[in-house]
């Protein structure tokens, strides 16, 4: 993805979870450890169904405004741990936390990526964690944080993707208007439809087949990478 393509450029916005670490692998070694730990009498295959289940669920609730947020953790683990017949220990959400942090590393390409962006364009972190302590703690654990003009955590804006109004306020902090700007992301939804709502082009990562509202669609931050650096 040469400069040449887009003259007016001068910032990339990122998403964080999915895009540049892989929030999932991370979850389910953490996961793993909190089912060991507590002697959970199941497979890991079916915890991890059970701890799917729980988390939509509770986005739903925090949706509707019958949850709070920053306990989604506790909350998650308690119900599926209730479900196991695994009487509840406050041990079990602290080796959860500690893993997740353990386990967040850049994807391949990441580094690479924003090594060679960092010089030419401002940078900007755009996620939509709903704990901003946390999230800030798990990027400078994948070792990205330095690249990073901007970080902008939902959780802490009370604003999430899609709605373009984060998305505007991520461009307001960098400064610079939608058609200087280009947002990075792995969700069709939340970040696509939400850079489009704000007036941005999106690259969306981790698919082969174009996406109709994609500026471009690329199969990993790998290729992006080696795309931009060629």
């Amino acid at each position: 993805m040469p400069d040449r393509d887009l003259p007016e450029l001068k910032a990339v916005c990122f998403d964080f979870d999915g895009t540049l670490t892989d929030f999932v692998a991370a979850d389910l070694a953490a996961l793993e450890q909190v089912r060991r730990l507590a002697g959970v009498p199941h497979s890991r295959e079916t915890f991890v169904d059970m701890a799917v289940e729980a988390i939509l669920a509770f986005h739903g609730r925090v949706e509707r405004g019958e949850a709070d947020p920053l306990r989604m953790h506790e909350v998650r683990l308690r119900e599926v741990l209730d479900t196991c017949g695994v009487a509840w220990h406050a041990g079990y959400l602290e080796a959860y936390r500690t893993h997740l942090l353990r386990a967040c590393a850049p994807l391949p390409g990441a580094q690479a990526l924003l090594t060679a962006l960092r010089p030419r364009f401002k940078l900007a972190l755009l996620t939509n964690a709903y704990d901003g302590a946390e999230q800030r703690a798990r990027l400078r654990h994948s070792g990205l944080e330095g690249y990073f003009d901007v970080v902008v955590v939902s959780g802490e804006v009370g604003v999430f993707k899609p709605d373009p109004r984060i998305f505007q306020h991520t461009l307001e902090l960098l400064g610079v208007t939608p058609k200087q700007a280009l947002y990075v992301g792995d969700s069709p939804t939340h970040d696509v439809r939400g850079a489009a709502l704000a007036g941005l082009r999106a690259v969306l990562v981790g698919r082969r087949t174009p996406h109709p509202g994609a500026w471009r669609t690329v199969p990993s931050l790998l290729a992006l990478a080696e795309g931009w650096t060629r």
